[in-house]
């Protein structure tokens, strides 16, 4: 747009009639400046409501730059351990590896032993089998047993004396049953009658019993002792010189303990006789004695190195049951 302009006094126009005139002129001009300048506020208005936006906008960019930052850093906390217990993982594995590796010829070693321990198996499953036979017979036989009395003592060969087993508490024991010194039913613990078995022995043998029964034996202190546990019984004492004089003591009740307690004396009850002297009374409460093991009374000697057997000894004195078999006794 070109503005002309010319001065009033060149025209020779009044002041007053120029100045209307100018203002005419002018006035739209200064119509368009005023809307000009209203624009500008405005726009600076809007850019500062903008400016004031992006401030915003900056700081809310801000504050989320620095929850993605620290997001960030949790997950590379989070991935760091990741990688380290995995890393240790796989070291863990490379190891058992190893191990596995290394463990390869004893699995070897493990099978060989297997195959030769289903061998063992197989020779012991044929062993049990053979063991249940044995017990399916030993089953027929204790029925077959079982149906037959069981003889605990010898009077039930009253009849028919001699040797016989029996068993008076689960185990059997072979014994000698007489049916003539004493009457029916005894049962024979000890027997001299020819002097050919020699009295004078150890521990072990009086415990076990010794002899045979056609002739002089002892029939031991454990079978004694597990006799006279398993019912009452009485002791009779026969004694027959060269001369023909017969000396006997009988006694109503007769017991002796275990070897625990030496197989001491318990009881002998009541007792009668012809004997000299109930000798044998002296001596209850007295554990049984052996050249080898002295548990008699006496302060300094040992009865049965002094008597030459074995016996209850309360001191070396009134004995007559085993003296030394010879002609004078």
């Amino acid at each position: 747009m070109l503005i002309y302009y010319k001065s009033c006094s060149a025209t020779g126009i009044t002041e007053e009639e120029c100045g209307k005139h100018t203002y005419k002129s002018v006035r739209p001009l200064l119509k368009y400046i005023h809307q000009i300048k209203e624009e500008i506020e405005n726009n600076n208005n809007i850019v500062g409501s903008k400016d004031k936006e992006i401030k915003q906008l900056r700081e809310k960019l801000n504050q989320r730059n620095e929850l993605v930052i620290e997001e960030l850093r949790a997950q590379n906390e989070f991935y760091r351990k990741t990688i380290k217990e995995l890393t240790r993982n796989v070291l863990l594995i490379k190891e058992e590896m190893g191990k596995l590796s290394s463990n390869a010829f004893k699995i070897q070693d493990y099978e060989k032993q297997l195959e030769k321990q289903k061998k063992i198996n197989n020779a012991k499953d044929q062993q049990i089998n053979e063991v249940k036979n044995e017990i399916g017979n030993c089953a027929k036989k204790l029925k077959s047993c079982k149906e037959q009395p069981v003889c605990t003592d010898c009077s039930h060969f009253a009849d028919a004396p001699g040797i016989h087993k029996i068993i008076p508490n689960y185990d059997p024991v072979d014994v000698l049953c007489d049916s003539v010194t004493a009457g029916p039913g005894w049962t024979v613990i000890q027997q001299r009658i020819n002097g050919k078995e020699d009295f004078d022995r150890k521990w072990v043998s009086y415990r076990s019993g010794f002899g045979n029964f056609d002739g002089d034996f002892f029939l031991g202190l454990e079978k004694i002792h597990r006799l006279t546990r398993a019912r009452p019984h009485e002791l009779y004492i026969h004694m027959e010189g060269f001369d023909g004089i017969i000396k006997y003591y009988r006694y109503d009740q007769f017991a002796i303990s275990g070897e625990d307690d030496q197989y001491r004396l318990i009881t002998l009850g009541k007792g009668e006789g012809n004997a000299t002297g109930d000798f044998l009374r002296f001596h209850v409460n007295e554990k049984f004695t052996t050249y080898d093991r002295d548990n008699d009374s006496h302060d300094f000697v040992n009865c049965a190195i002094y008597h030459g057997g074995g016996w209850w000894h309360k001191h070396c004195s009134y004995r007559y049951e085993l003296q030394q078999f010879n002609e004078t006794n």
